[in-house]
């Protein structure tokens, strides 16, 4: 005779979903920090902490009736440095993430250009596809009247 049996176990386990609940928040505080702007951002609370341990250093050794007025004044300046810098400070970050970006991709294209050029090397069938290749798109340049495409390869053939 036939039985069925229902377990009722549960498929998940506690411990797991609240590792993975913790790994979610520590990405998504970090994707807040990943790109330039947040960059620029701790770069600019770096300075600033430097600032204060600076004068902190300068008005240790003052009377206590002139600490107070130091304070209040180095907050100011402090304050008004951020707020003089933080909207030039996101022009920077964008700057700095194109830059970055664009060094990226170009060290990619050049690292992907000289491997494909190591196994042209190494396999004729491989360079003859490509002098195949470089032969067409210098033919439907010039039926395009528009110059030639420059090849990272130079004039190997």
């Amino acid at each position: 005779m036939t039985s069925f049996v229902h377990t009722d176990f549960p498929t998940t386990h506690t411990g797991v979903v609240r590792v993975e609940a913790a790994f979610h928040a520590v990405r998504q505080i970090g994707a807040r920090f990943s790109g330039a702007r947040g960059l620029v951002a701790l770069l600019l609370a770096g300075g600033s902490s430097a600032l204060v341990v600076v004068a902190d250093r300068l008005v240790s050794s003052w009377a206590d009736g002139q600490v107070v007025v130091a304070w209040i004044g180095l907050w100011v300046l402090l304050s008004g440095a951020i707020l003089l810098f933080a909207e030039a400070s996101q022009g920077w970050s964008d700057r700095i993430y194109r830059a970055i970006d664009g060094w990226m991709q170009a060290r990619t294209r050049r690292l992907e250009d000289e491997r494909a050029w190591g196994f042209a090397l190494a396999d004729p069938r491989v360079m003859r596809d490509l002098q195949v290749a470089r032969c067409q798109a210098e033919t439907e340049a010039e039926k395009g009247g528009v110059p030639a495409p420059v090849w990272p390869s130079g004039n190997r053939r």
